[in-house]
């Protein structure tokens, strides 16, 4: 017995209940409707199977940074909370501010007060032999004052392996944040990569203590005087 042809199942269903022979139009527009009802069953279960894929990889490439924060992973938000040298973290996948680029971001919440601060390092390009550095601060005096945003302090992070690296402290947040494009989840950190950089960040936020508060410590003098 050779292959069953959708028309032929179409012709005598619609023959078997209806008991005449079917125009050919109407059997036409069963074979299309058929078509597209299995199209449509076929494109759901991939949709599903795609998503539940997704979702096991994303939890795999999470779960070791959570156990390295003694923390928990919340797939649905792409999330690892826990803590880190006595930090409170919080990493994550996002959308950069633009929106059309997916980036890795790591919070370490340190309500430091003071001046917020922007930091935004690019790598060399073609005809830009040097690197490219953003900072945007209402105090620029930070930038020469944070040890943390020198260009060998940079090293361990490895800046060159991305377009840009973005450092970013929010007194309205309460947070030192480390930010990274990326292009799909194989580019999630791995542990060892995750451990340098949250080490990079305790002393980060340590020196960003100690800088806005010795910066609100002359401003009070100079009001006193």
């Amino acid at each position: 017995m050779g292959p069953v042809e959708p028309v032929s199942i179409c012709r005598e269903i619609a023959e078997t209940n209806l008991g005449t022979t079917v125009n050919p139009y109407v059997l036409t527009g069963l074979v299309m409707c058929t078509v597209v009802i299995i199209a449509l069953i076929g494109t759901s279960y991939l949709a599903v199977y795609f998503t539940r894929r997704a979702k096991v990889d994303l939890e795999q490439l999470l779960t070791p940074l959570a156990e390295l924060l003694d923390g928990e992973v919340d797939i649905e938000e792409a999330e690892v909370k826990g803590r880190w040298r006595g930090y409170l973290v919080m990493a994550r996948m996002a959308n950069a501010a633009a929106g059309t680029v997916r980036i890795f971001q790591t919070d370490m919440i340190d309500a430091a007060g003071g001046d917020g601060w922007n930091f935004v390092y690019s790598r060399p390009r073609k005809g830009r032999p040097k690197p490219e550095i953003d900072f945007q601060s209402t105090n620029q005096s930070i930038r020469a004052a944070l040890a943390g945003l020198e260009a060998s302090r940079l090293t361990p992070l490895e800046p060159g392996k991305r377009d840009w690296l973005q450092l970013e402290y929010s007194p309205d947040v309460g947070c030192v944040r480390l930010a990274r494009p990326m292009h799909g989840r194989n580019e999630i950190p791995s542990p060892q990569e995750f451990g340098v950089d949250l080490d990079y960040l305790v002393q980060l936020c340590d020196e960003n203590r100690v800088l806005q508060e010795h910066s609100r410590g002359v401003g009070e003098e100079g009001v006193k005087s």
